[in-house]
């Protein structure tokens, strides 16, 4: 994507329309979008326009209630997309990240949140964007993380999809977190028709890097310095 924009907030914002513009090219009756949340993916949200592919689903790929009022726009993105596409959302009902490994298990037992599991897993679209293990990374605001666990994943991680940190290989970087976490496996991006990545400039580089060489990803949306520079790294 050819931008000219001169600061992140204007280039995550021209990155949501044109990745709002490509849903409305591609996806096809009967898909199964599954959708991540963030500021990135709040701005493609916000510029979708009514849809005309029918039978659409939506499902929410990761939990989204935090510990803290920092905004996620969890709630906000699937109402945009559920009104966008004249469908329902599948809502994912949990934190992204429980505190202990017990409390992860006895709930991911449940029939309905398994059956929320399996939606995300076998979507054949899947959006989503990268995060970084910046201090001012959203999902260091969300109360999810000790400032033991912080300072472990940014030692290990260079970033995070559907917040499941993996390091510069693209593998799981901290495993007793990834255990923990709720939502869709890095794996299963895989296996996806399409597994969008969407994510631009120069402090998210290395977490975009990270994420191709992992290969989760088979259509990024990014920006074109960005895409010179991974063509310069390859």
């Amino acid at each position: 994507m050819y931008t000219k924009a001169s600061d992140y907030h204007e280039l995550t914002s021209e990155l949501g329309k044109f990745t709002a513009d490509y849903l409305t090219k591609t996806v096809k009756d009967g898909d199964l979008i599954g959708v991540s949340w963030g500021k990135t993916m709040y701005q493609v949200a916000a510029h979708l326009t009514n849809q005309t592919a029918q039978n659409v689903r939506i499902v929410e790929l990761k939990g989204s209630v935090t510990y803290t009022p920092t905004p996620v726009y969890g709630e906000e993105i699937l109402m945009k997309f559920s009104q966008a596409f004249h469908t329902a959302p599948n809502v994912l009902p949990l934190p992204v990240i429980f505190g202990n490994q017990t409390t992860h298990d006895i709930v991911m037992e449940d029939r309905h949140i398994k059956r929320l599991i399996d939606m995300g897993r076998d979507c054949n679209v899947a959006l989503f964007t990268v995060g970084t293990v910046r201090d001012d990374a959203l999902l260091f605001q969300t109360g999810y993380f000790t400032h033991d666990e912080q300072a472990e994943i940014q030692s290990r991680a260079i970033g995070d999809i559907c917040s499941r940190f993996y390091d510069k290989q693209g593998r799981v970087a901290v495993p007793e977190i990834n255990r923990r976490t709720v939502g869709v496996q890095l794996e299963d991006l895989k296996n996806k028709e399409k597994s969008i990545l969407v994510a631009g400039g120069k402090r998210k580089f290395d977490a975009i890097l990270g994420a191709l060489t992992g290969g989760y990803t088979n259509c990024l949306i990014t920006d074109i310095d960005t895409a010179h520079q991974l063509l310069e790294e390859a």
